[in-house]
């Protein structure tokens, strides 16, 4: 037994064909040769869907540090030598592991609205006090 196939419904307006989605049935500008259609919201659809699926299930690190691959030299512990993330295996143990500087993380003091309104108020009264001293 042959499958039948299915015919959407289809119009022609202005020299443009559109046609019903395939999954809901809303009309879709197509070219006059299409069969069938699937229109934009459901393909976005589809795609968020079958997103988590593509994501790979176990991503693990090289072990060098962030941004070697942007370095303009980098060589790893085993001597591997890496000019801007490419491999220079002619250069393999020549030279010295890059030595990767940890950063210092300061924190900075946050200050409010209050506790500057405050730090305003107190250098003022000692400016008025000042300024009464200079009088007498």
């Amino acid at each position: 037994m042959k499958k039948e196939k299915q015919t959407y419904h289809s119009f022609v307006e202005d020299n443009q064909k559109f046609m019903q989605c395939k999954k809901c049935y809303q009309y879709t500008k197509t070219s006059e040769d299409s069969v069938a259609v699937t229109c934009e919201l459901c393909i976005t659809i589809i795609n968020i869907n079958n997103y988590p699926d593509s994501l790979p299930k176990n991503i693990t690190s090289s072990g060098n540090p962030p941004g070697w691959h942007f370095m303009k030299e980098f060589v790893d512990t085993d001597g591997n030598v890496f000019h801007k993330g490419k491999d220079q295996p002619k250069l393999k143990g020549t030279l010295k592991p890059t030595v990767i500087k940890p950063k210092i993380k300061t924190k900075k003091k946050k200050v409010n609205a209050d506790a500057e309104m405050f730090k305003q108020a107190k250098a003022y009264k000692k400016k008025q006090i000042e300024k009464r001293k200079a009088r007498k």
